[in-house]
């Protein structure tokens, strides 16, 4: 009998309309979505009674809670990570004929997108179905290397189930999908490149979570709670002089600014306009060159003013459900 392989697993997605009500299958109305690793998995918690019988046996077991959360981490192909952007963010404000430019932005207010995902083992012919998914964060670094950029998308759903067959037969795939190698990113402050940043990294956070609380007479979540945005991350950098330790130790607030590039047309840009460092020193480790980490966060964002924007150019012209 095979065994099951990485390389041989299918993620399948499609935009969800109602908690609880998973995508029914249907050829040619998912996305196959190219990725790395897919942790989001469910767990049913397990607990003896402590019922007093007269005896030393433990007591009956309780099956408890069930919840479906994890991550999936994604390259950063510049066409199918609009469709993850779409449900962190909901829909973009898109511009042009071809190329294309999307605008993602953390709304004040923002909706909660859920997506249905398909699990298909190919290898070993075995699938699952897991419903009412929902996006609760994204992780991201930034580094000058020879690999594939990546992406790290947080999620939290309602319930996982086995499929008898696949959801989609012939998914639809974003194709061409270029992805960016390390050394195509940039780091910004204030639209200027950063001499000496040899690292970067963002966390965001939409503060959603399943509601595991209301009554609704089953083990799994009764719907999504909406949360609150968190934003913070980590910038490291030669020391060339104190820039950085200035603007740590005197609290200034400065617009950063994350970008691939992949030729005139093809681009993935995060813009916090206000981060503030958190005051730290410059190590002294070695004899080696010195550098220094610094922690950001990003406060509330003045009137009119977004607290982050995602600016996505590429050649898909919407990120609607498929139909």
């Amino acid at each position: 009998m095979p065994n099951a392989r990485g390389n041989e697993a299918r993620l399948l997605a499609r935009r969800q309309p109602a908690f609880g009500t998973a995508e029914s299958a249907a050829d040619g109305l998912f996305h196959s979505l190219p990725f790395y690793r897919y942790n989001v998995v469910p767990s049913g918690e397990l607990a003896n009674d402590d019922a007093n019988y007269g005896d030393a046996f433990p007591g009956e077991l309780v099956a408890g809670l069930r919840n479906l959360a994890g991550a999936v981490e994604v390259p950063l192909g510049l066409n199918s990570i609009g469709w993850h952007l779409a449900q962190l963010f909901g829909d973009p404000d898109t511009t042009g004929t071809g190329p294309y430019t999307h605008v993602f932005a953390a709304a004040a207010q923002p909706a909660i997108r859920l997506a249905t995902h398909g699990i298909s083992h190919m290898g070993v012919a075995s699938h699952f179905t897991q419903d009412s998914l929902a996006m609760t964060g994204m992780e991201i670094q930034a580094q000058k290397n020879g690999q594939r950029q990546r992406v790290t998308f947080n999620l939290a759903g309602r319930e996982e189930v086995k499929a008898p067959a696949t959801l989609d037969a012939t998914p639809v795939l974003y194709s061409p999908d270029p992805v960016p190698v390390g050394f195509q990113g940039a780091v910004l402050m204030e639209d200027a490149t950063v001499a000496g940043i040899t690292q970067a990294g963002l966390t965001l956070n939409s503060g959603v979570e399943a509601d595991q609380t209301t009554l609704n007479g089953l083990a799994t979540a009764a719907d999504m709670d909406p949360g609150f945005w968190d934003l913070s991350g980590q910038i490291t950098a030669r020391f060339r002089g104190p820039t950085l330790y200035d603007r740590a130790s005197d609290g200034t607030s400065f617009a950063l600014q994350l970008t691939w590039t992949v030729g005139a047309a093809l681009e993935l840009a995060i813009t916090v306009p206000a981060v503030r460092l958190e005051r730290t020193g410059v190590p002294v480790e070695g004899r080696d060159i010195i550098t220094s980490s610094f922690n950001w966060r990003a406060g509330r964002p003045a009137p009119g003013v977004d607290l982050v924007t995602v600016t996505l150019k590429n050649d898909t012209p919407d990120y609607a459900p498929l139909v």
